[in-house]
């Protein structure tokens, strides 16, 4: 792969060099992506259709399929040159899916195919190799059978052999700081730069951008957004009467923000999951937990297309890296407990934490792929600044004692002092909130429709 690639960006796609039928892919494909632009291309053995933003290239040869971006300054443009790409993906930062294509490599009979996904598997992406065959896709219903691309790893297949090659490339690794070796201090002003640095790549060259905004971390996106961007539209989901129905207009009197607030009712989420349920999400509908959110997703990308905006942004990976979720303090607290519970002995209660958040973050692709489907159904581009392999890369080793405050009970620990440093007020930085699923009072609504329609026997799927 030594010459340069057309790049070709799409929401949705598969490729393969078996028989397919392209009525079917259109009909499971299509339906998910049915406002974006279709393009078909078949080059020596393969097929390719693809669902794409963007006008694509009039003519091809080697090609670059493309969902999501690359960042930094090995950017798209440069794995499109890249005489090496593990190298090159390895310094990457972004979230996406690619595909290389190249049937006329002069070190490969027969060319070659690579794909890779980023280190934290933000976008969906599947694969079937059986022999001399392989077929990549965005969307695991065209497959007979499928495996995940793995999460930071290239594979490099050669039409002309059987196997398949896996190289890794993930800067993510568990490999703890001493508490000793760095300070709070440090870490605040590391991350501080880290995040900004996330969404100066993340929105470069746009026009606007909608923030869901609902605790802390979407708070400081929010803030740090408007320092970048002129139109910068924060936007909380809510129902009447509910927690964040009060605390928007709480945090927008203190902080300065201006944040619309979209209301929703039973009707209007029953109508959502019904919307959300012919696209083809891997989402359990008898889950409660994974409705709610999704329904909020779908209204904050329907407000952004609805108002002219291409962009959502969210705060999804921020409480599994600093330990954002109940579960962790108490797991902390237990294990304090259980040790006499003294100021040193809460210290070793975290000592599991660290890994038990290193885990979550390395198994949160599934939940990244089902806000990026939702979002990118209704050609909203879904950032997410918190999904940086180098942020991830640095918080996942920092002290656990960083992220949760055993005596004081705090989560999110550092992710507030970095509020701090931005100028938030101590008490929005510290305003303890539950999930954006319950305080929206989407939880109890979405509860109540399952029980209903779904264990009642009704289905709400189409």
């Amino acid at each position: 792969m030594n010459d340069v690639y057309a790049l070709i960006r799409c929401n949705g796609f598969v490729l393969t060099n078996k028989d397919i039928d392209l009525e079917l892919c259109r009909r499971i494909i299509g339906n998910r992506y049915r406002s974006s632009r279709e393009f078909v291309f078949k080059e020596d053995g393969f097929t390719a259709l693809c669902y794409c933003k963007h006008p694509t290239p009039e003519e091809y040869g080697r090609v670059i399929l493309l969902n999501g971006d690359i960042y930094g300054s090995n950017s798209a443009d440069s794995v499109c040159s890249s005489h090496n790409l593990h190298d090159t993906l390895a310094l990457s930062d972004g979230n996406y899916a690619l595909v290389c294509i190249d049937m006329n490599d002069d070190d490969n009979d027969g060319g070659v195919i690579a794909f890779a996904r980023d280190p934290l598997g933000s976008k969906p992406f599947y694969y079937e190799h059986n022999g001399s065959s392989v077929t990549v896709a965005s969307d695991r219903r065209v497959l007979n059978t499928y495996l995940e691309v793995e999460p930071g790893a290239l594979y490099v297949f050669r039409p002309g052999r059987r196997g398949m090659e896996r190289i890794r490339f993930s800067p993510i690794e568990y490999k703890p700081y001493v508490a000793d070796v760095v300070s709070m201090d440090d870490a605040i002003k590391h991350v501080r730069n880290i995040l900004s640095t996330s969404l100066k790549r993340r929105l470069s060259g746009r026009a606007g951008v909608v923030v869901g905004v609902s605790g802390i971390d979407s708070i400081i996106l929010a803030i740090l957004s408007e320092q970048i961007l002129d139109d910068v539209i924060p936007v909380t989901v809510c129902t009447k009467g509910s927690y964040d129905e009060m605390n928007a207009r709480y945090i927008q009197e203190i902080t300065g923000l201006s944040i619309h607030t979209l209301m929703l009712d039973e009707q209007d989420i029953l109508n959502i999951i019904d919307d959300i349920s012919t696209l083809g999400i891997d989402l359990d509908f008898a889950n409660a937990m994974d409705v709610s959110i999704s329904c909020i997703i779908y209204a904050l990308a329907r407000f952004a297309r609805d108002n002219g905006v291409d962009a959502l942004m969210l705060g999804q990976l921020a409480d599994e890296l600093f330990g954002g979720y109940a579960r962790y303090l108490r797991y902390a607290s237990s294990n304090s407990d259980n040790n006499n519970n003294s100021s040193s002995s809460s210290i070793h209660g975290l000592d599991g934490l660290n890994m038990m958040l290193f885990n979550d973050v390395k198994r949160a692709s599934h939940d990244l792929c089902r806000d990026e489907s939702i979002a990118s159904s209704m050609l909203i581009d879904l950032i997410l600044p918190y999904a940086s392999a180098e942020l991830a890369a640095y918080v996942v080793n920092l002290p656990a004692i960083f992220k949760v405050d055993v005596v004081k009970g705090v989560r999110k620990l550092l992710l507030r002092k970095v509020a701090e440093s931005i100028g938030v007020a101590h008490e929005v930085a510290y305003r303890e909130k539950k999930a954006m699923q319950f305080s929206t009072g989407i939880f109890k609504i979405v509860k109540r429709i399952i029980k209903t329609y779904v264990q009642g026997g009704e289905k709400v799927e189409n």
